[in-house]
């Protein structure tokens, strides 16, 4: 059982705190309370607790004073969740770099919050224990961190080529090919709850991972919950092509006859090096629209054949422009004026040539480019919010959730190295109850 301590000079916090929650029901086990910084440090070395949830304005030592003298002596554990009446973010951001994964304002203290705070708090106790623990076993973790660069190489993260060598040597993946192509899978069914389509699309992505390896080289990562990525690897020969329909044409068999689902192919233009990867996603996107239940699988080409073609070319060079420019003002009036067109045949070119509609491509491209921020910086889910355009971290969440079918707070959680079983925990706990006000 995690064992928590808990510190404020006002009692009524601290009462509020242990009456708040059913400690024991969660997996918490409440070690003890501390009225200040020194009497707090004492029952740190005393009680050995795995998490600290401390004010920072308080005697003898404050929690920012705390924290330090214990991550000096103690290193990773135990973790702070620090408490503050105001938000004083400089004090915050110094928390960050001292052992603290979360903070909340004492004002806006509920046990939705506290217990969301206390799960992403146990998640880096359970990291740390498992870093400190002897044995190899840590399979789940180097899941998430493959995932996690798939997402930042598709996304342009790294720099160069030997930078993504490095990465892929680190993490035991073989991505050594004459030369690279994207395919964007389009998982097509109706309408499901984000529960639903979570689970058939991580079932869908799960065997496409299993199958289509046994036919040709390639890597298969998730991308939403209507899309998945595979990263083909080439030998250089010039029928890849035609060797390709067949492939994707068994795994539809496949997967249809397991899930009743659908899959539509838009295949990137082939490049030689990995760090223009990202260039050969984009083609795909460009291929997006051209897909239909004719044409199932459909090849980027760089001249339009056909006056549907060149309908949804202008779709693709208007969907790069917002993907391109995710956090400026994207209403359908001011992307119609960029390109000098009226909003209602912009409008219309997205419903006839479009996968989704201009509305609901914009939201997706905007949370498509907040999940790669989660994956390459450390910025707060806030913060996020903010520079994708949101009006509120509330609305973000919300938002999140309905296109990801989990909350951010629990995406990052599974981004940053949760274990199979964890992910497990999380996704029935997402099924049962999680809003999405669970953002900072």
């Amino acid at each position: 059982m995690i064992r928590v301590l808990l510190v404020d000079d006002e009692p009524l916090v601290l009462i509020g705190m242990r009456s708040m929650l059913d400690w024991a029901a969660l997996g918490y086990e409440l070690a003890g309370t501390a009225r200040n910084g020194g009497e707090a440090l004492e029952k740190i070395r005393e009680l050995h607790p795995d998490i600290v949830v401390s004010d920072i304005r308080m005697p003898v030592l404050d929690g920012l004073q705390l924290a330090a003298r214990v991550h000096e002596q103690y290193g990773g554990l135990p973790v702070f969740i620090m408490l503050t009446s105001y938000e004083e973010f400089d004090y915050v951001r110094r928390s960050m770099g001292l052992g603290a994964v979360d903070y909340l304002i004492k004002m806006d203290l509920t046990a939705e919050n506290l217990t969301e705070a206390l799960a992403r708090a146990r998640d880096a106790v359970e990291k740390e224990k498992a870093l400190r623990r002897p044995g190899p076993n840590q399979s789940g973790s180097l899941e998430s961190y493959r995932e996690r660069f798939f997402i930042q190489l598709y996304s342009g993260a790294f720099p160069n080529e030997s930078k993504i060598r490095s990465h892929c040597e680190e993490l035991g993946l073989t991505l050594d090919a004459a030369a690279y192509t994207a395919v964007i899978a389009s998982i097509r069914n109706k309408d499901l709850s984000p529960e639903q389509q979570g689970a058939l699309s991580a079932g869908i992505t799960r065997m496409a991972a299993d199958v289509l390896p046994k036919y040709l080289r390639c890597q298969v990562t998730g991308m939403d919950l209507r899309h998945f990525n595979v990263l083909l690897l080439l030998d250089g020969s010039p029928g890849w092509e035609d060797a390709l329909v067949p492939v994707l044409q068994k795994a539809n068999e496949i997967l249809y006859k397991y899930f009743s689902t659908t899959l539509w192919w838009a295949v990137g233009a082939p490049t030689a090096a990995l760090h223009h990867i990202p260039d050969s996603q984009k083609s795909a996107f460009s291929a997006l629209p051209l897909l239909s239940e004719k044409d199932p699988i459909v090849f980027y080409r760089d001249e339009a054949r056909t006056p549907l073609d060149h309908r949804a070319c202008i779709v693709a060079e208007v969907q790069d422009y917002i993907r391109k420019n995710p956090s400026k003002k994207l209403s359908l009036n001011d992307v119609a004026a960029v390109f000098n067109f009226s909003p209602g045949y912009l409008s219309q070119l997205f419903s006839q040539n479009g996968e989704t509609s201009f509305v609901e491509f914009v939201t997706e491209t905007r949370i498509a480019a907040a999940k790669e921020l989660m994956a390459s910086t450390d910025l707060k889910i806030y913060e996020i919010s903010e520079m994708m355009g949101f009006e509120s971290a509330f609305y973000f969440s919300k938002v999140f959730k309905k296109i990801e079918g989990v909350s951010p707070r629990t995406y990052l959680r599974k981004l940053r190295g949760d274990s199979e079983a964890k992910e497990a925990d999380d996704a029935k706990e997402t099924a049962a109850k999680e809003e999405p006000a669970d953002a900072d």
